[in-house]
């Protein structure tokens, strides 16, 4: 009776978008956080696929892959150009890399993996070669037919405002996690409401604003983070999300609240505030050590003392 009680109150306080109570919201979040017990099986917790790397960008599929496993995913594969692959296996040997993006067949050879993962994160270093985003309108329409959870990012939302119908119509959550200048390009050529009715929308800035078509699920984050900007944080956090958004939507059953609009929609907005303050503690706690010499790399080291101090585990 107790838990539910927190529950009630943790949905109607995500109906006031600023008057959240961030306990509550974590109670929530906590509820769908597999519990580390011998019951599991290697990736059970989280099979991610990120989309991403070309020959100037390996940092970005890098960081978000590594983010995804270091919250707790199981596995994370990285569907690369070839000429990344080397120089993104060099960076860890935890990551599954491979390098089919630019192959001829690359549609044909990348499809039987997705069978495996839980949910994608679509451009970190994807770059803008328009045969590359041929390629991703393709894995898109078959990521919509399997219903996967996807994270659009960086060069994907390029994309993306270029040919917003790609989203449109997924039966699976699509968060998009724009910044300021890419919500901008954004919202200046599409309606950013009426995107479709399983499209989130992450505004990334000094506040995290989450945008849904269900005003239930929106809120607004200042707490946490610092004045520094280095690149790649915005990669940590879409692999943060992908996990998180893989623990919500297996678990949502488990929050037994009535007169939820949307699970889908809720799992969405859940994963994104779990990811915000998650990175945003991560960035607080790095910059209190390196201060102005803060890279994305320093981050990553506290990202199980922030997970612990969050989420009690």
């Amino acid at each position: 009776m107790k838990t539910n009680l927190i529950l009630l109150k943790s949905f109607s306080l995500i109906r006031h978008r600023y008057n959240m109570d961030p306990t509550s919201m974590k109670n929530l979040i906590k509820i769908c956080i597999p519990p580390l017990d011998k019951s599991s099986h290697k990736g059970q917790a989280g099979r991610i696929g990120v989309i991403g790397g070309s020959l100037e960008y390996t940092g970005a599929p890098y960081f978000a892959g590594i983010s995804s496993l270091k919250v707790g995913a199981d596995l994370a594969h990285i569907f690369c150009s070839s000429v990344a692959s080397a120089v993104i296996k060099s960076y860890s040997p935890e990551l599954i890399v491979h390098p089919l993006l630019d192959k001829q067949d690359a549609v044909e050879e990348i499809l039987p993996w997705f069978d495996r993962l839980h949910s994608i994160v679509i451009g970190p270093g994807l770059g803008r070669d328009w045969q590359t985003f041929d390629i991703i309108e393709k894995l898109i329409e078959v990521i919509k037919q399997k219903k996967i959870p996807i994270i659009i990012d960086a060069d994907g939302l390029f994309l993306i405002t270029e040919k917003p119908n790609l989203i449109k119509d997924f039966d699976s959550p699509v968060i998009l996690t724009p910044n300021k200048i890419e919500f901008e390009r954004l919202s200046n050529k599409i309606d950013v409401q009426t995107m479709g009715k399983n499209v989130t929308i992450l505004k990334k800035g000094p506040n995290d604003e989450l945008i849904s078509p269900f005003p239930e699920f929106t809120w607004s984050l200042e707490t946490g983070g610092s004045g520094r900007r280095c690149g790649g944080q915005g990669d940590l956090l879409s692999g943060t999300i992908a996990t998180f958004m893989h623990w919500t939507l297996a678990n949502i059953d488990k929050i037994k609240i009535p007169d939820i609009s949307n699970n889908k929609m809720l799992a969405a907005s859940l994963s994104c505030y779990a990811a915000c303050i998650l990175v945003r503690k991560c960035n607080e706690k790095a910059f209190k050590l390196k201060g102005r010499s803060m890279l994305a790399t320093d981050m990553i080291e506290f990202i199980h003392d922030a997970f612990e101090e969050l989420y009690d585990q």
